[in-house]
């Protein structure tokens, strides 16, 4: 079983510290919650690990703040790429009416290049852009398939979106990733 834990937190920057020093800090039982929901041990194993978007471990008091006494053994989060998908586009929706008319679903962003600041998005990108919120959001700018050749040397693409924003201040003390 801590093997499948391994596999969930390596495909994750959610915390500071090593996934194995994460898991000797857990008790026996932690708490499992998948796009929250509460789920057992067994329905957590039924979930393959490239689906896997973002992972937050919670532990010691802030488990039990979170949840009550049931987190005395700590608390972990997973968020799904599907989940983390559909919170940052209903997000940029609401930011954008550019967006809104090219990306009218969640998942019709196939052919979307997403650079955040500077950085071109690609691979696990989805818990990066669920994790921006009225905090840290600056602007969202499309990017025509034009710029994205020649600015970013992309040219599998329909077009792109720039998302400016700052770094959330607690992404180093494990609690968002980004």
């Amino acid at each position: 079983m801590k093997y499948l834990f391994f596999a969930f937190f390596t495909l994750s920057l959610s915390f500071a510290q090593s996934p194995k020093k994460v898991l000797k800090k857990l008790g026996d039982n932690p708490v499992f919650f998948i796009d929250s929901v509460n789920v057992d041990k067994e329905t957590l194993q039924q979930y393959d690990p490239n689906d896997i978007s973002s992972v937050t471990v919670y532990k010691d008091k802030n488990a039990v703040e979170l949840i009550g006494s049931e987190g005395k053994d700590g608390v972990i989060y997973i968020e799904t790429k599907n989940f983390c998908k559909k919170r940052y586009w209903k997000y940029f929706v609401s930011k954008s009416d550019e967006y809104r008319q090219r990306v009218t679903a969640p998942d019709g962003d196939a052919n979307v290049q997403y650079i955040l600041n500077e950085r071109v998005l690609d691979g696990n990108y989805e818990g990066n852009l669920a994790a921006i919120d009225d905090t840290v959001f600056k602007s969202i700018k499309f990017i025509s398939k034009e710029e994205l050749l020649r600015k970013y040397k992309i040219d599998n693409k329909d077009y792109g979106f720039q998302i400016i924003s700052a770094t959330p201040k607690d992404l180093y003390h494990g609690n968002r990733k980004f």
